[in-house]
């Protein structure tokens, strides 16, 4: 007959694989923000739509469990742009940004084909007011360009296409939709610059590059868009691919 000394930390011993197994194992639950849809839907592309507007209050405050930051604001640490082409020739480097009006979004429309795991998208925001620190090192129109400081922005009227490119990851029994690229191009009506230069300190170049950044904000955005979506793109793949991989596809997707 097995001893009560030898029984003890045998029984401790299976307690704490079992333990370790429990805490091991991941349950997830659909949140209550998520409306599903169904992959036999006619309207699947209208169900996606609405889910996505559905949760925009949620996005806005942040949703910790799927590991995603808070929209309103949204603080960026780093954002880097370089543009070698066309007029406008510059490394730019922005930090401790913080943008308020990004989770004012509205979904327009919807294209999908949830068999290769993409999805298209059509965004329109009203507003959007940035400010941070910046340094920027290149050539406008020839004249070379040295400076940093601190820069406040608004756009308004802004549109977006989104192109997801999603793939499958397999965890924790689970099946998740990764986002593997994400391309973004975006226009706009009207954007306002201003900066506060701290190589160039004089007030009168001060102003100066601010009322040439204003007088050209068109232009501009216009030479400086593949860069900027570029870099946009790269940020929303981590603030997506950071929701996708925490919500299995079964939560949001449903099966026939």
């Amino acid at each position: 007959m097995q001893s009560f000394q030898t029984f003890v930390p045998g029984a401790l011993l299976v307690c704490s694989c079992l333990i370790l197994l429990a805490s091991a194992a991941t349950v997830y639950e659909r949140p209550s923000y998520i409306l599903p849809c169904r992959r036999s839907d006619p309207e699947i592309n209208k169900c996606i739509r609405n889910s996505l507007n559905f949760v925009k209050p949620y996005v806005a405050r942040g949703l910790p469990e799927l590991k995603t930051p808070a929209l309103e604001p949204l603080r960026i640490e780093e954002l880097a742009m370089e543009n070698n082409a066309g007029a406008v020739r510059i490394k730019a480097l922005f930090t401790d940004i913080v943008a308020s009006g990004a989770g004012n979004y509205t979904i327009k429309e919807v294209r999908s084909d949830l068999k290769k795991l993409r999805i298209d998208m059509s965004i329109g925001i009203p507003r959007v007011e940035t400010r941070g620190k910046y340094e920027v090192i290149g050539n406008v129109l020839l004249l070379p360009v040295r400076s940093n400081g601190e820069f406040w922005t608004e756009f308004t009227d802004i549109s977006a296409i989104a192109k997801i490119y999603g793939k499958q990851i397999e965890r924790d029994g689970e099946t998740f939709m990764g986002i593997d690229k994400i391309t973004i191009d975006f226009t706009m009506k009207n954007a306002r610059f201003k900066v506060k230069d701290h190589v160039n300190t004089q007030n009168v170049l001060g102003e100066a590059i601010n009322q040439f950044l204003n007088q050209n904000a068109n232009e501009l955005i216009q030479e400086m868009r593949p860069a900027a979506s570029q870099s946009i793109g790269k940020l929303f793949r981590k603030f997506l691919n950071d929701a996708f991989t925490n919500l299995p596809t079964r939560l949001w997707l449903l099966d026939d």
